[in-house]
């Protein structure tokens, strides 16, 4: 960088070594900084800053009567750095860049991905706890992303990589091992490093052109994933899983009777699933609402009164919940059956 008044005296001299500063935390002039935030690696530019722009930093920190500024800037490298949490405990640096436009070309999707990556303790960057060049034989980790199968934080910062990529990411321990299973080397409330590289991943498989039997079948397989989920604990995943599988049922039409019964109670399944995760999460309200969503098209159904009065009952509303149990047992005797939770 070198900078000169609008008259040509020159204020900023060049270096033989290049600045170095970060974007967005006030250690060049902000109007320096919009200019670059525009510029490609080894672009040569021109940037014209006016006074409403000038503000004071490390770079240049005496402005004062300073009208207009040119700084002649050559953009040697830089390391896109992205705060994940906004409160920088979450922290993925670009240092390799990707294949692709971003993020359109990211997995932001629920994908099976492929990646190198190597795990160290933050504190102790030589101790790797786990290597897939070494560890795996070589072979990359594949996962599906989704479905907790990796740290949350580790699978955050994936799913903003582009093909090709590699990323260091610094992560607090509640987003990589204190809420999974940690590696016999990484204590409790480790913060840790890793290095990554996206290799690349597939979408999911498109509904369109499948037949009835072949989407329930690709359905099942995602509620089951979903069913995990629950049982892991991870209601929010699981919940998600259900969702996305609802959505999906919008551009799904059965062809005659019998599909149309097996699509209906797949359907009434998921949004009982969906209310299942509300009530373990605390969230009554729209329990009830999504076991409505089943009483609505039919208003004795058993299974979705009994959640629904369970979460009539664990939010306090004690008359709605004596009403909706007052109605499965009459149903059940009516039907001489049993009520299963599960």
């Amino acid at each position: 960088i070198t900078a000169r008044t609008a008259d040509g005296k020159e204020i900023l001299p060049s270096k033989e070594v290049p600045y170095f500063f970060t974007l967005g935390k006030s250690e060049a002039p902000k109007g320096l900084e919009m200019g670059i935030g525009t510029m490609a690696r080894k672009e040569k530019a021109t940037i014209y800053v006016t006074s409403t722009y000038l503000t004071e930093s490390s770079v240049m920190p005496q402005l004062e009567g300073l009208e207009e500024v040119h700084f002649e800037v050559e953009l040697v490298q830089f390391t896109q750095v992205r705060d994940m949490l906004g409160d920088g405990r979450l922290i993925k640096r670009r240092v390799v860049d990707g294949s692709g436009e971003f993020p359109m070309d990211c997995p932001l999707h629920d994908s099976l991905l492929r990646v190198h990556y190597k795990g160290m303790l933050l504190d102790e960057p030589k101790s790797v706890f786990y290597d897939t060049q070494i560890d795996n034989d070589g072979e990359p980790l594949e996962f599906c992303s989704g479905e907790g199968l990796v740290p949350e934080g580790f699978e955050m910062c994936v799913r903003l990589m582009l093909p090709g990529e590699k990323s260091i990411v610094t992560c607090p321990p509640d987003f990589a091992y204190d809420k999974f299973p940690r590696p016999v080397n990484v204590p409790e409330g480790a913060h840790v490093r890793w290095e990554i590289e996206l290799l690349g991943f597939e979408v999911p498989k498109d509904w369109t052109g499948l037949t009835f039997k072949e989407i329930m079948e690709e359905a099942d397989k995602i509620k089951n994933t979903g069913n995990r989920l629950f049982k892991e604990g991870k209601f929010e995943l699981a919940k998600a899983k259900y969702e996305k599988l609802l959505r999906e049922y919008n551009h799904v039409h059965p062809q005659d009777d019998e599909e149309g019964k097996i699509f209906a109670n797949s359907r009434s399944s998921l949004h009982l699933n969906v209310a299942a995760c509300y009530q373990k999460m605390g969230e009554y309200r729209k329990s009830i609402e999504a076991c409505n969503k089943v009483l609505d098209a039919n208003p004795v159904h058993v299974k979705a009164l009994y959640r629904r009065g369970m979460s009539y009952m664990l939010g306090g509303d004690f008359d709605d919940a004596k009403n909706d149990f007052e109605k499965v047992s009459g149903t059940m005797l009516q039907n001489h059956v049993w009520l299963v939770e599960g």
